[in-house]
């Protein structure tokens, strides 16, 4: 019900006159009415027609426009609408009610993990994952927003199965690989994150430095990040971040913030390092604009928690599932913060990772020691 009040909440946001102009979530339901009626009168084509573009050619799948890949995002999404409206009688509101049910699943996978790790906190987990302002307004409404973040919940439940039991069922492995495509379809930039993280919380979970493992392998996947390039062209994924930045710059919105382009170097992203945290963990600031002072409240709290849980950290063991939800929720926050310029698109992404980040940390600032071998580690 908190959910549902918090989606009818960001629709009615949506629906004021300096909002309502191009708002993707009413944009994407009326789009979804024409979808509904191409469903019922050519089931075929409402389904091919997912798999064809007007373009000449497919597209880059990290380009921002001209792309099949950049549309598909929108396009399955008001497809998913178009199949909910054969249920709801074509009402927005009762898709809200419906898409949060879905919304849940992830979120509650999540909470059963955490409180697995940390048994007997589960008041304080569920107020991190469920009730944090900003994710439970941005993750609740009628937009992708929400299913990226059930879908991760859910992988990472997945995950946190497979490090205790060290085996996955059939049943396991479908959905997760579901997710993962769903992932990929609407933010495929938090899939290729998901990699390393997983992947080193795998190695991490025998060794009893878990956190030098980390450390230790993301430092050697930034140092091939830079170094693909000489290998081939197409492998210049320090490109592929400077193209999204100037995609973004291209941009008009009222949150933005004069930006240094950056430049596919190792030189230039270590100087514009000190920017992207800024931007990814300190914006918004509250001299910026009152309207974002509730953010800004939210934001000041968390930072003092993760001051909290860097002088509680040597008497909090984390993990490794604990370590891979920090380092790919911090992976994301540097992502946003070097490739996009406005404060309200990053508000909005951060509230994604949340769910993963703060369990963690409230753990930590409250120390509370975890038992890997008892909770959630083989």
């Amino acid at each position: 019900m908190l959910k549902v009040g918090a989606g009818f909440a960001y629709a009615r946001f949506y629906l004021l006159p300096k909002n309502y102009p191009g708002a993707d979530t009413w944009r994407f339901f009326d789009q979804s009415l024409g979808e509904t009626k191409l469903l019922l009168r050519n089931p075929v084509s409402f389904f091919t027609d997912l798999f064809t573009h007007g373009y000449a050619r497919t597209g880059n799948i990290f380009a921002g426009e001209n792309s099949y890949w950049n549309d598909l995002k929108s396009n399955f999404f008001v497809k998913i609408l178009a199949l909910l409206n054969l249920l709801t009688f074509n009402s927005y509101y009762a898709n809200l009610v419906l898409l949060n049910l879905v919304f849940m699943t992830g979120l509650v996978a999540l909470f059963k993990t955490f409180s697995r790790i940390y048994p007997s906190k589960e008041l304080l987990l569920a107020l991190a994952i469920f009730c944090v302002p900003s994710t439970l307004f941005w993750c609740s409404g009628v937009h992708k927003d929400g299913l990226v973040l059930s879908a991760l919940g859910l992988v990472f439940y997945f995950f946190s199965k497979l490090l205790q039991t060290g085996r996955l069922t059939i049943l396991n492995i479908v959905v997760a690989l579901l997710c993962c495509i769903l992932i990929f379809f609407f933010r495929n930039y938090m899939l290729f994150a998901l990699v390393p993280a997983i992947a080193c919380g795998w190695l991490a979970r025998c060794h009893e430095k878990k956190m030098v493992t980390f450390l230790g392998i993301y430092l050697a996947g930034i140092v091939l990040f830079f170094l693909l390039p000489l290998v081939s062209p197409a492998l210049n994924l320090p490109g592929v971040i400077v193209t999204k930045q100037q995609e973004f710059l291209q941009l008009q919105g009222s949150s933005f913030i004069e930006t240094t382009p950056l430049e596919p170097t190792a030189q230039s992203f270590i100087s514009f390092l000190p920017a992207a945290i800024k931007m990814a963990f300190l914006r918004p600031f509250n001299i910026e604009t009152l309207s974002y002072l509730p953010t800004v409240v939210e934001l000041y709290a968390i930072n003092l928690l993760m001051l909290l849980c860097v002088l509680s950290y040597k008497r909090a063991p984390l993990s490794s599932f604990a370590y891979s939800c920090l380092f790919y929720g911090f992976s994301i926050l540097l992502i946003c913060g070097y490739t996009i310029p406005f404060v309200g698109a990053v508000v909005r992404y951060r509230s994604i990772v949340y769910p993963f980040i703060l369990p963690v940390i409230l753990m930590i600032a409250t120390r509370q020691h975890t038992h890997p071998s008892k909770h959630i580690e083989k």
